[in-house]
Parts: structure tokens; sequence; C-alpha cells
């Protein structure tokens, strides 16, 4: 029982830390097969019986899933038996390798054996903890392959059973805008005020009233455009994921005030991922997050595409250490370069 406890409540709090993640969460379906090799106390043949699987994603590394199966076998004593099985589950990703995304997993539920005899007094449910690793190899961003093993132990009997899991997955939703770095507390002050949004507050802004979206230098004032010049486009994306959030739709639309602005001038987009992955994987991943801008540029603000040149450039150019997170997310971002056509 202490066990069991102690294995409830850690799941509990992983669901409780989850609630401080961010607001759009990765959504995970599995289908599959699942080999049952059953400890020989179960009374039961071992079978292949289907499965289905939700994993909910927190962050890179933590997930938690709910897993049941069900299905039917042969028992020892001549009756044939249903065999339904759960069990909510701690998943911790590893380092990516290749296409390839291996995992660590944990958890408990229930295996319960329900026996074709007439007056169902062979029925038994029986509490389980399991411990087992798997991984998903990714098809696209979001289809993926998955194999996983899993050991799990009865506490009715003592028991100790086996499963190889094999199914297709598919991923929903995930892009959110990175958490901001965490700022040291400080004395209250009065909030500093930037009426024309230009990024230079009113006390010091010595051409109030620009435009949104208009390049100004230090006082405040219109920058004129300088042939070749190249600036960071507030955009970054989710881990794996070439989706924009919504979060940045004003930033990309002050660019597209500035192309309106300056119709003589061509805006290549600049797309970069971390080192998270193969080389070659995350050079297609960029591309596919440069045509992302540039579909938002062109559906939602009617830039006209001869003046869009998309640009993947991969894992190639850091601005930050892929070592942590924090550095990881700050090199998952878009760059613009402004020349004039």
């Amino acid at each position: 029982m202490l066990i069991k406890n102690m294995l409830v409540l850690s799941l509990v709090s992983l669901l409780s830390a989850a609630t401080l993640a961010d607001d759009s969460l990765p959504v995970t379906f599995t289908l599959g097969g699942t080999q049952n090799i059953f400890d020989d106390d179960r009374e039961v043949d071992d079978e292949l019986i289907p499965f289905g699987a939700v994993e909910l994603r927190f962050n890179e590394r933590w997930a938690t899933e709910f897993w049941v199966s069900d299905g039917d076998t042969d028992g020892d004593n001549g009756f044939d038996a249903d065999i339904t099985r759960w069990h909510l589950d701690a998943l911790y990703y590893l380092d990516t390798w290749r296409s390839i995304q291996p995992y660590l997993a944990f958890g408990g539920g229930q295996l319960k054996r329900d026996w074709d005899v007439p007056n169902g007094n062979l029925d038994s449910t029986d509490e389980e903890a399991n411990a087992g690793a798997g991984f998903h190899y990714f098809l696209t961003d979001n289809l993926s392959l998955r194999a996983d093993a899993r050991y799990l132990f009865g506490f009715s009997d003592d028991t100790s059973d086996f499963t190889v899991s094999m199914g297709v997955s598919y991923r929903f939703g995930g892009a959110s805008k990175p958490a901001p770095a965490p700022v040291a507390a400080a004395e209250p002050e009065p909030e500093p005020v930037d009426s024309d949004g230009d990024g230079v507050f009113d006390d010091s802004d010595q051409c109030p009233g620009t435009p949104m979206g208009t390049k100004v230098d230090e006082r405040g004032c219109e920058v004129k455009f300088v042939r070749g010049e190249s600036v960071q486009l507030r955009v970054n994306f989710a881990f794996d994921s070439a989706a924009v959030d919504t979060s940045y739709l004003d930033d990309i639309k002050a660019l597209a005030d500035f192309l309106k602005r300056h119709p003589d001038v061509v805006a290549t987009i600049e797309a970069h991922t971390d080192s998270k992955g193969p080389e070659a994987y995350n050079l297609g991943l960029s591309q596919r997050r440069a045509d992302s801008v540039i579909g938002v540029l062109r559906e939602n603000f009617g830039i006209a595409s001869n003046r869009l040149v998309a640009d993947g450039l991969g894992e190639s150019q850091p601005i930050a250490s892929n070592e942590t997170d924090a550095g990881r997310a700050e090199n998952r971002r878009v760059m613009v370069n402004l020349s004039v056509d």
C-alpha cells in the first residue's frame, strides 16, 4: 500500500506542476497493438491486444499519458478471458537522435480479467505499477511510429508481466510562445509610457506619433531604410514545430506595414532552429518555418509573393547556447534581410 500511495502522489505532483506550463500544449494520439507476456500466475495465454493512448506534453522533457488496451485471450482453465489493462504514466523525453526521440516511462493502473464463466466468480482486478522505455520515429513533424516496452508489477499476487507495443502516433497543437527569462524582483516604480509604440518611452521620445511599425533610432525618430539591412522579427517557434503562434501576428503586421510603406523593398525571411535533431532534418524544419511566416505575410496582410523570399538556415547560426532550454528557445527564431528590388 505504501508503494502505491507513493506512486499516486508522484503522478499527482507531476500533473500539478504541469498547470504552470504553456497554455498551448501538444496532444498526441496513438493506436497500435501490444504483445502481453503474462506471469504464469495470471493463468492466461500471452496475447497480442489492440491499445490506444492519449499523451499531453508539457515541455521538451515531460509528458503524461493515459494508456488502455482491451482484448480476449485463452485461459489455462479452458475458459476465455477478456483482458482490460489501463495505466496513467509519466514520460521523460531524452535528446533526439536523427529522427528518433527516446523516452523513459513509469506509472500505475489496473489489469482486469473477466472470465467467460456463468457465475463470474473468477473475475479479478489487480493494481499495477509499470516502468519501461520507448521511442518515436518521426516520419513528419507530427506523424511518428512508436515502439515501447514495459515491466508491470501486480500488487495483489506479486506478479510480473511484460508488454511490447508498436503503434502509430499523431501530434496536434503545441505552438506556444517561449516563456520569458525570469526577472529579478525590484522596487515598484511608475510604469513607463510609450504612446506611439515605437519602443522609445515618451520621456525620451523626440519624435512622438511615429506610425506603428516604423523603425526608429534611440531618439524615437524614423530611421531611413539602409540597403541590405537585417533585423530580427520577433517570432519564435515551439520545439520541433513550424506553426506560427497567433501572439506574433502584431509583430508580423509591423513588418507588413513597413513593406507597404517601402514598395521597392524585398524581404528575405531567414528561419533558424536549435541543434536538437539531425542537421538535415533541422534544415528542412527551418525552411518550413520561413514558409509559414511568408504565408502569414501573404495571406493575412496582402504582401505580394514576389517581394518575399524564404531561406531556411537550420542550426548553422545560433545566437545563444544550445546547451540550455532558454538558449535553444532563442535560436528557434526568424531574421529579416531587407534589400531594394
